[in-house]
């Protein structure tokens, strides 16, 4: 359009050195097309040139946003010069718009009439005094969608945009000649609203004198420098890098966006543009296969890539590149840069947690703030399988009853309120309850939001065994596994503490086993250790599993037998005794035991009713062993 508009229209930059010229500013230079001159101040009238190079200048260093001078020449005729600054192909520049005018009394009426109605611009003769329209030609009667007869009867004001005083005000300064170029915005029949350029400067037609205006619809080339604009915006602004490159082995930047300045960390613009591309490239097989790869399909999308900054430092990039031929044939690169070097660390870092979880024999699991399942660890996965996606869901596959009900009612609720819960609970299995150490860890955002409930569970079986193990080593005779004498007088205790919340008898036995010297004299301490372990795994058979037996001390063992009086204590003993001695206890040929039965009196003192059993004991030994004593009756006080 810039280039078949009947105005001069030039773009230049510093100096007035031009970088495109339209065909009416060759006609206006006097130059052929193909001409290149260096620049616009050598070929503007003497003196206008100087004139207008400093608000050039101001408008390229962005002091000025547009400037309009309006010069006398040489011969009676005016020179409107309106400059505004654009970006073009990349850099500031600005564009320079001519409109010469004379105000002569147009000698010919004929000529007039030729001149206005056969020309393919939209011209417009207004009445300066009234703003009517005095006249249009048939590219007006197309372009406002009137009938030139209609157009003829109308007021400029009701194609204007703007208010009636502004437009009066602005034809004033055209007939005076104070201002020649315009930028209205103009309706048309349907409504729509133009923008348009409008050259208007005064002309005499049968000896009157009114507006001759030239109208340029500029409404897309607006829209398109709007668009521009709007690109430049978003070029400057981009977090991701955005370059034009040339190609070949010396290779260079022709333009970046300072996002490219940030990544490469280049001091300047212009030191990222003189960088040789090859120096980027951390690994020169890399920049190999990557060009390759842009020749044989025309680009690249995405393509990881470890290049180097300015200053030497690592960049992990992902590029993304086409490869654009010119019309001169000449090849160039449009590419984006994304810098993901700190993505690539998170991801490494996030790996590396995971890989730690996976390893890790601890279940553990993620939920997101929807009470989302978002991660399982292979440890989990093996014991659970794949869980469905929402936590509750998951729970309930995972835990019984009871200890789902617990985290719910008791476990999430507190670790949303202090950050952590720890308690202990169990998972399901096939073989059944699979007891857990359970830690629930609550993370939330800066803001205090929710960010993801974390669960850590820890299979305890084996510590709990363990723990049951070390509590019966503590408690049991590692020979007979019968319970020790600390965790008998626990246990007796303990029955008599019940038996004076609720009155029931209670009796003791105290026996051991008959010659149990010669019978490790004469076979071995082992066969007597297998004696003593024989020996209780009978009486085990007999006892009732209320009743306690324990190993007292060597062949001495003891009897705690909750509600049991003394008749049913010594009739237990009787049974014992006959077993024992029944039982082949081989090598051994014949095994026998005394027993001394005594029942607890409520207030009684232990050590009283120890001394009555070592009475009733002895006695049975003294009668000959082998037989069950009772103890004397205990006496009160």
């Amino acid at each position: 359009m810039v280039r078949d508009m009947p105005v001069p229209v030039l773009i230049v930059r510093a100096q007035g050195e031009f970088l495109y010229a339209n065909r009416a500013a060759y006609r206006y230079l006097g130059l052929a097309e193909a001409a290149a001159p260096l620049r616009l101040t050598q070929w503007l009238p003497e003196g206008l040139g100087v004139t207008l190079a400093d608000h050039w200048e101001a408008l390229l260093q962005g002091r000025l946003a547009e400037a309009s001078d309006r010069l006398a020449i040489p011969g009676g005729t005016f020179i409107e010069v309106r400059s505004q600054r654009i970006d073009w192909a990349g850099q500031s520049a600005v564009q320079v718009t001519l409109m010469t005018h004379t105000a002569p009394v147009l000698p010919h009426e004929p000529l007039y009439r030729q001149m206005f109605d056969t020309n393919p611009a939209v011209k417009l003769l207004l009445d300066p005094e009234t703003g009517r329209i005095v006249d249009a030609n048939a590219s007006a009667a197309a372009f406002y969608g009137y009938p030139v007869a209609v157009i003829r009867q109308m007021n400029i004001a009701e194609i204007n945009c703007l208010s009636p005083a502004e437009i009066r005000e602005r034809m004033a300064r055209a007939e005076a000649c104070q201002q020649l170029f315009f930028e209205f915005r103009h309706r048309t029949a349907c409504g729509e609203k133009r923008d348009v350029h409008v050259y208007s400067g005064p002309v005499r037609v049968d000896g009157r004198q009114y507006l001759h205006s030239i109208v340029v619809d500029v409404t897309h080339e607006k829209r398109y420098y709007a668009q521009l604009e709007n690109y430049h915006e978003l070029f400057q602004n981009l977090p991701v890098g955005v370059y034009r490159s040339t190609s070949g082995r010396k290779a260079r930047f022709i333009t970046v966006n300072p996002a490219m300045e940030r990544i490469f960390e280049a001091d300047s613009r212009q030191a990222l543009l003189e960088t040789d591309l090859a120096a980027l490239y951390d690994c020169p097989e890399q920049r190999k296969f990557f060009s390759h790869d842009i020749q044989r399909d025309a680009g690249v999308t995405r393509r990881p890539l470890r290049l180097r900054s300015l200053k030497g430092h690592l960049i992990h990039a992902e590029v993304t590149v086409r490869r654009q031929i010119d019309p001169d044939g000449t090849k160039t690169f449009n590419g984006i840069i994304e810098d993901v070097t700190a993505r690539n660390a998170a991801q490494a870092t996030q790996d590396r947690l995971i890989h730690l979880l996976d390893a890790s024999p601890d279940i553990v699991s993620i939920a997101d703030a929807g009470r989302r399942m978002v991660y399982l660890n292979r440890a989990g996965r093996d014991m659970l399988g794949e869980l469905p996606e929402s936590l509750p869901e998951a729970m309930a596959v995972a835990h019984p009853e009871w200890a789902r009900r617990r985290i719910e009612e008791e476990g999430i609720p507190y670790a949303l309120a202090h950050g952590h819960w720890y308690a202990e609970t169990a998972l399901r299995s096939g073989a059944g309850e699979v007891p857990i150490s359970h830690l629930i860890v609550v993370r939330r955002r800066e803001n205090g939001e929710l960010d993801s409930i974390a669960t850590i569970m820890r299979d305890i079986s084996e510590s709990k065994r363990y723990q049951h193990e070390l509590e019966h080593l503590a408690g049991h005779d590692p020979l007979t596994g019968a319970v020790n004498r600390n965790r008998f007088l626990e246990l007796l205790k303990g029955e008599r503490q019940r038996v004076r919340r609720t009155p029931s008898p209670l009796s003791l036995v105290m026996f051991d086993v008959d010659h149990f010297k010669r019978v490790n004299d004469t076979y071995g301490h082992s066969v007597g250790d297998d004696v003593l372990r024989h020996l209780v795994a009978l009486c085990r058979e007999i006892l009732r599993e209320v009743d306690v037996l324990a190993r007292w001390g060597g062949e001495e063992f003891m009897l705690l037998l909750p509600d049991t009086a003394l008749d049913g204590a010594v009739a237990l003993a009787e049974r014992l005794r006959v077993a024992i001695e029944r039982k082949d206890f081989a090598p051994v040929p014949s095994l026998t035991s005394s027993f001394g039965v005594a029942e607890l009196a409520p207030d009684e003192p232990e050590e009283r009713c120890y001394k009555r059993l070592d009475g009733a004991l002895y006695r049975a030994k003294g009668a000959g062993r082998n037989q069950v004593c009772s103890a004397e009756r205990p006496v009160d006080g």
